[in-house]
């Protein structure tokens, strides 16, 4: 657990890396972004779901999942626990 804030991340970079790599389309606006550096958990929102979200897991070693509104099958999050781990799979670390 290396990320002890937020400042130290280029978020732009690791969300360009994750559509890049997994082959997802992440909408380009951030609406909130929360680092919890005890559980190495990155949590980043791209819109209020309007009603159920639910999340999909990312084919990747650590544990992401990206949140889908149900009715628009809008990206609404994503949440990466691993967050090191997961930077260093994708070469950034």
């Amino acid at each position: 657990m290396g990320i002890a804030s937020l400042l130290e991340l280029d978020l732009k970079k690791i969300l360009d890396l994750i559509e890049r790599k997994y082959s997802i389309k992440l909408p380009k606006k951030v609406i909130e972004v929360y680092l919890d550096d005890t559980h190495d958990l990155l949590f980043v929102r791209f819109k209020e779901p309007q009603g159920i979200e639910a999340g999909e897991p990312l084919p990747t070693r650590t544990i992401a999942t990206i949140f889908i509104e149900d009715r628009t099958g809008e990206i609404t999050a994503l949440e990466i626990v691993g967050l090191s781990d997961l930077l260093e799979e994708l070469a950034i670390a």
